[in-house]
């Protein structure tokens, strides 16, 4: 699949790649068991787990014969994209991906629903829904928005066991849902809960060991591959350190990772004393919000699909149409312009990508103004004495 040609067209997907260059066209064991000379997953555990399902619900659908897939199975990834018709493969695999995905979004939509939040309004969903119908199947996000929305309801009904199993479901696909258990244990430990604090926990760890123990089993390396991939991976597209790199002033691989964990620890304790001190009235959603911002400004990429959790999340704590809107024209020409540099478009002979950089900057300076404003927004809630909702944005603010 032409890459470049997604790219241009804006309309690039991480998921049609994985089929061929992952070995997924031929048989394959389940639980990271590729076959020899392909990359492991470099994902959670529940996610390598659901593309390999797609992957054999591709060669059903498609009526390919095992005997073909075991033929296959000893082939090297350039042949396997020579062989006729593997094109039209690959585009069946995004498809049925895309079917699953699409479940997912709609158990989503209807959890909102039956909950009854009310999230955005008609111009908001106007402004976001361009960057979310170009970032929805980029990956597989999809899975983690529907264990972030189940922990969400878990909060709202108060059942704090069914909380902790849902985002750790949520970390087993991407790890952005553990901001939930940060905003979690800091309402909870401010309100002297050791009944909520302990069922949150103690869900959570028994979870993420059921969650990840059988591919840890299975194949220790393959388990492995997300953290080293994480681990060792330098500053790269979107984040911060990229900005600051193309500048010239660039950081180590090492020093990052230690940036984030410390930058994470940091954030939570600076809310956690202004929260205790009663300085601020934060809702769950809203130091949900900030955590996650936080975590894409320090993390090493940020990711064109990321901007689908920051408007999803903003969503959540404010129906202000004038920010929804700033966040939405900012991560949408971030998203643009990332093809554009990588297909070098806007890279002129020398020098920088001004407009790369530039959407960088633009994208994290409204990032910070959202959060300052859900900041304010708490203080002044303290400062009035108002009530804290334990639910979704429901008025306009």
């Amino acid at each position: 699949m032409d890459t470049d040609v997604l790219a241009t067209a804006q309309c690039y997907s991480d998921v049609p790649l994985f089929y061929v260059g992952r070995g997924l066209a031929a048989d394959f064991g389940w639980l990271g068991h590729l076959n020899t000379g392909f990359r492991n997953l470099e994902y959670p555990p529940l996610i390598n787990l659901f593309i390999e399902a797609s992957a054999k619900l591709t060669h059903v659908v498609l009526g390919i014969t095992p005997a073909e897939l075991d033929r296959r199975s000893s082939m090297s990834g350039p042949d396997l994209y020579d062989l006729p018709g593997m094109a039209g493969e690959e585009r069946a695999f995004f498809l049925v991906t895309c079917a699953l995905l699409l479940l997912a979004v709609l158990a989503t939509v209807w959890i909102a629903w039956s909950a009854g939040w009310t999230i955005g309004d008609r111009v908001s969903w106007v402004v976001l829904t361009p960057l979310v119908v170009l970032t929805l199947t980029l990956n597989w996000d999809a899975l983690a928005l529907l264990a972030t929305a189940l922990a969400l309801l878990a909060w709202q009904r108060d059942r704090m066991a069914w909380f902790g199993v849902f985002v750790a479901l949520g970390t087993a696909t991407k790890l952005f849902p553990l901001v939930l258990l940060a905003a979690g244990l800091l309402l909870a430990i401010r309100a002297r809960s050791v009944r909520a604090l302990s069922r949150m926990l103690c869900a959570f760890a028994v979870t993420t060991i059921v969650a990840n123990a059988p591919l840890y089993v299975s194949n220790p390396e393959a388990w492995r591959e997300f953290w080293d991939t994480n681990t060792d991976r330098p500053a790269s597209f979107g984040s911060a350190w990229m900005a600051m790199r193309m500048v010239g002033v660039p950081v180590s691989a090492d020093q990052l990772s230690l940036v984030l964990g410390g930058g994470m620890l940091g954030a939570w304790a600076v809310l956690s004393l202004l929260t205790w001190r009663r300085l601020i009235e934060p809702t769950f959603e809203e130091l949900s919000f900030v955590f996650l911002v936080v975590f894409f400004v320090l993390g090493k990429v940020y990711s064109p699909q990321y901007s689908l959790w920051v408007a999803l999340a903003l969503l959540l704590v404010t129906r202000n149409r004038w920010l929804i809107c700033l966040v939405g024209a900012a991560e949408t020409w971030h998203y643009i312009a990332t093809w554009l540099y990588i297909r070098e478009f806007t890279t002129p002979q020398s020098g920088i990508d001004k407009t790369y950089w530039s959407s960088i900057v633009i994208r994290l300076t409204v990032e910070a103004v959202a959060v300052l404003y859900v900041i304010e927004r708490a203080r002044r809630r303290a400062r009035l004495d108002e009530p804290v909702s334990s639910e979704p944005v429901t008025a306009a603010s």
